[in-house]
Formats: C-alpha cells, sequence, structure tokens
C-alpha cells in the first residue's frame, strides 16, 4: 500500500508550499493521502481539494488546534472534518481576529525597539491566511536580524521572550468539541514535544479522553522506535486510535520530508481506513455525530 501522511501544513498557515502545490508533492512522493492540518485554520482545504480532482490523491480535511494546559500549549488535530461547518467557522474566525491583533502588537514591538519589520515582511502575499510566529522568524532572517529561523525563536518569540505574546485559544475540551460537532476525529499531536514525561502524558491522556479524545499521533518525526512502542502500548490504555504524520513544514522545517519526516517515518497507511470506520460507527440515524468511548478493538493493529 501507499504511503500516507495525516499531519501536514501549507501556505495557510505557517508551512511555505501552497496547497495545490502540496498536492502535487504528495503525488510525486507516492503517497495515496495527506491530511491537511494547518494551525488553526481550513483556509487551504479547497484549494487542496480541487487540485487533487483529477488525481488518484486522497486529500484529508483537518485541522490543528492550539490549546492552554497548564503553563504549555497543547495541539489537538481535528482529521476528517467538515471543513465548511458553520459553527467551526465561526469559532475559527473569532481566533483569527484576535491573532491579527496578537500579531499586531507583536509587530509594535519589535518596530518601537528599531527593527525594520513591516506587516508586509512578516504576511507576505498570505494575507487573510493565519499569521503564526513562523512568519516572524523568516521576517527576521530575510532582514538579516538573525542567522536562521531557530535564532528568531531562542532570541526572540520563544515563551518567555520580549516578543513573545500567547495568542488567543480554545481550551481542550472546547477544541475536542468542536472538531467532534464538525464530525471530525480528535487527536493529540507529537505528545512527546510538551515535556511531561510518561506519567505526565498518561495524566494528560487520562484528562482529554475523558473529555472525547479519540487518537494519539504514535507515528511522528521525532519519535525513535523505542517512544513509538510506547505510545502504541498508551493508546491501548487510554482506548485511542493511533495516528501519525510528518508536521511537515516545507522550507521552515527542512528536514522534514513528506510522508517520510527525517527519512525513518513510516505511517501505517492502514490508519486513515480505521478513522473512517471509527466514525463510520458513531454516525447516528439521524446523521449525527456522536463518538463512542473508545475505538472498536479490530480497528487497532
Amino acid at each position: 500500500m501507499k504511503p500516507v501522511d495525516l499531519h501536514v501544513h501549507s501556505t495557510a498557515s505557517d508551512g511555505t508550499l501552497s496547497p495545490a502545490r502540496l498536492v502535487r508533492l504528495a503525488a510525486e512522493s507516492g503517497l495515496s493521502a495527506f491530511a491537511l492540518t494547518d494551525h488553526d485554520t481550513v483556509a487551504g482545504v479547497q484549494e487542496a481539494l480541487c487540485a487533487a480532482r483529477d488525481t488518484e490523491l486522497t486529500v484529508i480535511p483537518g485541522i490543528e488546534l492550539s490549546c492552554p494546559y497548564q503553563d504549555r500549549e497543547l495541539h489537538i488535530l481535528g482529521l476528517f472534518l467538515d471543513w465548511q461547518d458553520p459553527a467551526l467557522n465561526g469559532a475559527l474566525a473569532a481566533l483569527c481576529q484576535a491573532r491579527r491583533a496578537r500579531n499586531e502588537r507583536i509587530l509594535s514591538l519589535f518596530q518601537q525597539d528599531g527593527f525594520p519589520l513591516t506587516w508586509e515582511d512578516v504576511a507576505g502575499t498570505e494575507h487573510g491566511f493565519v499569521i503564526t510566529r513562523a512568519h516572524f522568524a523568516r521576517a527576521l532572517l530575510k532582514r538579516g536580524c538573525v542567522s536562521s529561523m531557530n535564532e528568531a525563536f531562542v532570541r526572540y518569540l520563544d515563551p518567555g521572550k520580549k516578543y513573545f505574546l500567547p495568542k488567543e485559544a480554545l481550551d481542550p475540551e472546547q477544541a475536542i468539541r468542536l472538531i467532534r460537532s464538525a464530525g471530525g476525529f480528535p487527536a493529540l499531536a507529537h505528545p512527546l514535544q510538551y515535556r511531561l514525561g510518561w506519567t505526565g502524558l498518561n495524566a494528560l491522556l487520562s484528562y482529554l479522553k475523558e473529555r472525547g479524545l479519540a487518537g494519539l499521533e504514535v507515528y511522528y518525526s521525532s519519535h525513535t522506535a523505542g517512544d513509538t512502542v510506547r505510545l502504541r502500548e498508551s493508546a491501548r490504555r487510554f482506548g485511542l486510535l493511533e495516528t501519525g504524520g510528518s508536521d511537515f513544514h516545507g522550507a521552515n522545517k527542512p528536514d522534514i520530508r513528506l510522508g517520510t519526516g527525517r527519512g525513518s517515518l513510516r505511517v501505517p497507511p492502514h490508519l486513515p481506513d480505521a478513522i473512517r470506520a471509527y466514525l463510520s460507527s458513531a454516525v447516528s440515524p439521524t446523521g449525527k455525530c456522536s463518538l463512542p468511548d473508545s475505538p472498536p478493538k479490530a480497528s487497532l493493529p
């Protein structure tokens, strides 16, 4: 079976390839499917779906929602969601407006300290799409203020730095509920990036499972083979379906390739079908989604 990638970003948020270019790259890379999971937006989904219309490639509408948890920011993936859902788009519009105000404050801080940045430097040609800290990092790099995007984050944009301002965000329960109400599959993204330790991660999974979490990103670009084994155990323990993806961002994360991550990533190609089967089992005769407490055992490898 051809490979899949269930965690991919475009220029609709902080990736560097347009949704249409992602479709071409995915086809050239031999993928059978990928999920477009831009940060807090579904703005790129229509373009990706249109670009894939006459190909054998499946584009899975998705999203990656940011949520506060203790002193950290969690990311909840939503896969196979109705990207035109009114409630979803209303919530995203409010988040976009709040993020725009936050970004203008960040830009003002840089300008007050003499950095030669303009809104055009930051936003480029992507007006109307989600602007993230990665856009500021790339603008600083292009202006010669830093020698790499990593330096931009470490010196200026990471939490605790002067130019970091928290963004408006949904809490985890709200994010999961929003994804589920749009018919989607909520899963915790890159669980080891939160640096909670295994005990802390299991506590988080218990907390999220009680609030409707259905999946866990077991396969990821930075996971070792041992990480993957332990995360599969955690998924089984909490009755979560496995998912996985590269977290591809194009040139913003140049060491991560679509489909294969840093070279060794292999997302089991049956996972999209397992998720579809799970979602199908959750649809009532009235057409409303009511996700069961645990995935059907047959869906787990």
